[in-house]
């Protein structure tokens, strides 16, 4: 009975699991919408079902790179608020996650309640140990749905069922077609360095080509973004994307000396567990998946290192190192290793423990270079790391749930202006305020020019902006004109970092908004108490905003 328990839960087991798979996750990502991403994800499936929606808007009216996200969850944004269908879809993602999560802990570690400790120390290893700044719990976006089919994928590598995982790498793709495609080709790294254990390469081929095709509603989007557009424009929009927008995700020679020290570490930790495992088959399978998005990682970093010494040679091949790694570096290559590496570290303690609990019946214990653990105080040392293990994931919790507590408002009011001069609380407060009275008080077509720090404009008072730095479009010619927005808007001038949007006088403001058709200006009261020669509209008579005013532009 015991034994058939551990091959599989039985179902009023796995239901509990997963419900408290579900807590975990609420604790650690529950807060107030919109986290950091769904501003952007959830405004551009709104106007993918609503077009009349924010309509004149740049990023929204950008081409589509996750049309099956959009597709399968922007029609809620028809019958719900942005901040309702934020919650839903959370449920929906993090319910599917707890769900995967639990049979695939399950299938590495088979002892009742040992999926929560592996869900936590996950979550743990992913905040602390990221080095490009990737997540799998969070928010609403295209790859946390993507994240539950590679949970299934790498289920199906520990049953040694390479079809069944090469077709679930192949739909993750068509949600996210980065996370499924690099989940694809870790697999068949995996399948390389797998020897005599591995399938005829004939066997797992139409396998391949299945997941191929189901990965194609989100690749061919991916694909088209630069259709049509002239070589010169896609090498320059991928040097913006790469260097300017996104180095902190990209830029392997940008990340900060400590993000990179902490992710080395969890690697030596992730590559000790796995070697100690190496001859448990089912977890070693699943292991050299993890390991194949390691050597994705280590090219990745190759490549960096490599343009950056030519760069070092002139400023002309500075500037030709740019465009010829953008070309090649936009392809996140940290973003599994991120990812998979605490998966994999999670896993391989939750395995090793378990195999140290049972060193008495088994008598060959944990595999050491050149040794074997013995058997005598191998159940004393599973308790102590399991009390270990358990600490780590309480204290992680705790962490993140009093940071929130701390300051109750949205993740992307915070990484817009994480400090607002101390005064976050009433920031905030005036922002929803000037907001809603902007969606109440102003025609649906208006287009407004925003202050820079802030990504929330269109999420709270539903209309279109000329620019802001969040909402970047990933097509080239999109890009471009992002890019040429940003530093007619935003110049980098001290006066206009200073001052924002008054640092224009009243002409040059009212040139560029005529320029891009915008209707209103929205000023930070914060960057300057300077009053505009425009029309004021907000706040006026009883109205009371310390932080904000809206002018009108007249015609």
């Amino acid at each position: 009975m015991h034994g058939r328990l551990e091959a599989c839960p039985t179902a009023r087991l796995a239901a509990f699991e997963i419900v408290w798979i579900f807590l975990i996750f609420f604790l650690f990502a529950g807060s107030l919408p919109p986290d950091v991403g769904e501003s952007h994800y959830l405004v551009k499936a709104k106007h993918y079902w609503q077009p009349s929606w924010c309509a004149g808007d740049l990023f929204v009216e950008s081409r589509d790179a996750h049309a099956i996200f959009y597709w399968t969850v922007g029609w809620l944004t028809r019958f719900c608020s942005l901040t309702a269908t934020a919650w839903i879809a959370r449920a929906v993602t993090w319910l599917l996650l707890a769900w995967s999560w639990q049979r695939l802990s399950w299938a590495v570690a088979p002892r009742p309640l040992v999926s929560l400790l592996t869900v936590g120390l996950m979550l743990a290893f992913l905040k602390h140990g990221s080095l490009a700044g990737e997540w799998v719990v969070g928010g609403v976006e295209a790859k946390g749905f993507a994240y539950v089919l590679v949970f299934l994928a790498l289920e199906a590598m520990v049953r040694d069922r390479w079809w069944a995982a090469l077709v679930m790498a192949g739909a993750a793709g068509a949600f996210h077609v980065l996370v499924g495609g690099w989940t694809a080709v870790a697999i068949g790294f995996a399948w390389l360095f797998s020897g005599r254990q591995r399938p005829a390469l004939k066997a797992v081929l139409p396998a391949a080509a299945v997941g191929l095709v189901l990965a194609l509603p989100g690749l061919i989007p991916a694909v088209m973004l630069n259709a049509g557009v002239p070589k010169d424009m896609a090498r320059e929009a991928a040097r913006i994307y790469v260097f300017e927008r996104l180095n902190h995700h990209l830029v392997y020679s940008m990340f900060s000396p400590g993000s990179v020290v902490r992710f080395q570490l969890l690697v030596l930790a992730w590559a000790a567990v796995a070697w100690m495992l190496r001859r448990d088959a089912p977890t070693a399978r699943m292991q050299r998946v993890v390991a194949g998005a390691v050597a994705i990682a280590i090219i990745g970093v190759a490549i960096d290192q490599a343009l950056v010494l030519l760069a070092n040679l002139s400023d002309q091949a500075a500037l030709d190192y740019q465009f010829s790694a953008a070309g090649l570096l936009r392809y996140y290559w940290f973003r599994m290793s991120d990812s998979l590496v605490p998966v994999g570290l999670a896993l391989g303690m939750a395995a090793a423990i378990g195999k140290l609990e049972g060193a008495r019946q088994e008598p060959r214990g944990i595999a050491f270079p050149g040794r074997t653990l013995g058997t005598s105080a191998s159940p004393a040392a599973a308790a102590c790391l399991n009390v270990a293990a358990i600490m780590l994931t309480v204290a992680n919790l705790a962490e993140v749930y009093y940071a929130r507590a701390q300051e109750p408002v949205p993740p992307a009011i915070l990484q817009s202006r994480p400090a607002a001069q101390g005064h976050t609380q009433e920031w905030y407060r005036d922002w929803i305020h000037v907001c809603q009275w902007v969606g109440g008080k102003t025609p649906a077509d208006a287009i407004f020019l925003t202050p820079r720090e802030q990504q929330t404009f269109k999420w709270y008072a539903g209309r279109a902006e000329v620019v802001t730095w969040k909402d970047v479009p990933q097509d080239a010619q999109g890009l471009i004109e992002w890019k040429k927005r940003m530093d007619e808007v935003f110049p980098r001038e001290p006066a206009h970092h200073e001052h924002g949007l008054a640092a224009f006088d009243d002409s040059e403001l009212l040139e560029l908004a005529r320029k891009y058709d915008a209707t209103y200006v929205l000023i930070d009261r914060g960057k300057s108490r300077r009053r505009l020669g425009l029309a004021r509209v907000y706040p006026a008579g009883n109205e009371a905003n310390a932080s904000f005013e809206v002018y009108r532009v007249d015609k």
